[in-house]
C-alpha cells in the first residue's frame, strides 16, 4: 500500500464502506489475496466494483463486483476482519482497502477509475 495509509477503527466500518458505495460511481477493482495456505493470487481483475459493505452481526465484509453482464454480481467475502487500511492518497475512493482476516490472511483490493464507462 501507498504511503498515504490509514486504519479504520472497527466501529467505522460500516458508516465508512456503505458512505463509500454510495459514492463509488463506475470503479474498476482488483481482488488480491494472500494467505500461507494459498500463498498470492488474483482472485478477479478489471471487474466494476458495484459496493463494499460491513455486516457486524455476521462480522463479514463483502465486496460486490459486476463482471459486465446484465445483473450479474459476484461476491469476495472476508470473514472475521480484524484489521482495515485505507489508501488514502487517491482522495475520497482509495487507490486500495487492505483487510486481514482473523487467520491473518489478507485480501488487497484495488480500485481505480474508470472513465470510459463513467462518460455515459
Amino acid at each position: 500500500m501507498a504511503d498515504a495509509t490509514s486504519e479504520i477503527t472497527r466501529d467505522a466500518w460500516r458508516e465508512y464502506f456503505d458512505k463509500l458505495s454510495r459514492e463509488l460511481g463506475t470503479t474498476k477493482a482488483t481482488v488480491e489475496i494472500e494467505a500461507s495456505d494459498l500463498g498470492a493470487q488474483v482472485q478477479a481483475e478489471g471487474l466494476v466494483l458495484s459496493g463494499i459493505s460491513y455486516d457486524d452481526r455476521d462480522d463479514v465484509l463483502v465486496i460486490g463486483l459486476s463482471p459486465g453482464g446484465p445483473g450479474e454480481v459476484l461476491e469476495h467475502i472476508v470473514s472475521a476482519p480484524r484489521r482495515i487500511l485505507l489508501d488514502t492518497a487517491a482522495g475520497v475512493i482509495p487507490g486500495a482497502v487492505d483487510v486481514e482476516d482473523a487467520e491473518g490472511a489478507r485480501t488487497l483490493l484495488r480500485l481505480r477509475p474508470a472513465p470510459a464507462l463513467a462518460a455515459e
